[in-house]
């Protein structure tokens, strides 16, 4: 996310909050909105993610493309934006994901980023990594000479198309041999990562009944590794501990991070404790750390499945493969959301997981209605 000091999200319930957030309800409404073409772009200018674990790219692509928006303003943005926040590769991942959509335009436009471009190398990276060969692979002589003009030894990332590129030119080869970098995307990912879960980097608590000693004092130096184990692990008896263990997550300052364990957690050992937490994991749904939005509802669909047909309608425009994934395989359909299952199951922008379960679904639908 780009910080400044005077910025803050908008409120969920305008679109321009809704759809900083990547919720479903900004996509539906920015159909019908006059203000949508600026509040697109303004999500492309800058990086609402909480953290690079959380997606936007497909999300904010398939609403330039479907509101037949100009991409001229997000090129421009993409050779003008700086990396010091993430903001380049928000914008790429946008790009890209246009320009895999069929849009000739993006294509072109990122094509010259990499043969003019500062960041080029993650632009190059990007679009290897996501596009026909055959649309990016003539570009072999300009990024030899990108690295022999650079004046200096340029590491370069594993993957494509530099381990292809090598057999083939002497320039890439050298680059090559001198061992990979760490792209900076991947670098701000696995920071993401440690942030995410710290517990991970935690000692083991070697049982149950360790856990619940640690989880009984929140000052303790193994709380939070204790409240993974009991996410985990525990049973009915630990709910209360969860539940507080979200109390205590409350309380961590600019922190969104480590409620989707605890969630989980809940919704397994199930009890009293797990219901008392519904009215928050509803609340949850609205964070901007969209990343962790799957697992609020795999929990409500665990503690009041019959209550859950409206956010998995929403789910089904959400900016989380996750959530559309969970959606389409249990969304109560009517004629409505049949159509969009038959969009997600045909758009390129989409995972092929997503289009393999809305092809199953929309499948299994007419099975029924022939024997009905």
């Amino acid at each position: 996310m780009s910080l400044d000091d005077d910025w803050h999200y908008l409120p969920t319930r305008t679109r321009a909050g809704a759809l900083q957030r990547g919720l479903g309800r900004g996509a539906v409404r920015a159909r019908q909105d006059p203000a949508a073409p600026e509040l697109v772009y303004a999500c492309i200018r800058r990086d609402h993610r909480w953290l690079p674990l959380d997606d936007r790219a497909v999300y904010l692509a398939r609403l330039v493309r479907d509101l037949e928006l100009p991409i001229g303003p997000i090129a421009a943005r993409l050779f003008a934006a700086t990396d010091e926040t993430g903001e380049f590769t928000h914008v790429l991942r946008v790009a890209e994901a246009l320009g895999r959509a069929g849009n000739d335009d993006m294509v072109e436009s990122l094509r010259r980023y990499v043969q003019i471009g500062h960041y080029w190398r993650e632009a190059l990276g990007t679009i290897a990594a996501a596009w026909p060969a055959n649309w990016w692979d003539d570009l072999l002589p300009v990024a030899a000479d990108r690295l022999t003009s650079a004046g200096r030894a340029l590491h370069l990332p594993p993957g494509a198309p530099w381990g292809e590129w090598a057999g083939r030119d002497e320039r890439i080869r050298e680059a090559v041999a001198h061992g990979p970098e760490p792209l900076r995307g991947l670098g701000e990912l696995l920071s993401a990562a440690d942030l995410y879960d710290d517990c991970a980097a935690q000692p083991v608590l070697d049982s149950l009944p360790a856990a619940r000693r640690a989880a009984a004092d929140p000052g303790s130096g193994e709380y939070w590794p204790a409240l993974c184990v009991l996410a985990e692990r525990g049973d009915e008896s630990d709910g209360p501990a969860l539940l507080a263990g979200l109390d205590w997550l409350d309380k961590r300052e600019d922190d969104l991070c480590g409620y989707d364990r605890l969630v989980d957690g809940l919704a397994r050992v199930g009890g009293d404790a797990a219901v008392q937490a519904l009215p928050r994991i509803r609340s949850l749904w609205f964070s901007p750390h969209s990343y962790e939005r799957a697992a609020y509802l795999r929990a409500r669909l665990a503690l009041e499945p019959d209550a859950c047909a409206g956010a998995l309608t929403e789910g089904l425009w959400d900016c989380e493969a996750d959530v559309r994934l969970i959606s389409v395989r249990r969304v109560p359909l009517d004629e409505k959301l049949e159509r969009r299952l038959a969009y997600l199951r045909d758009d390129p922008l989409e995972t092929l997981e997503v289009r393999a379960a809305a092809a199953e679904r929309i499948n299994l639908e007419a099975m029924l209605q022939d024997r009905a």
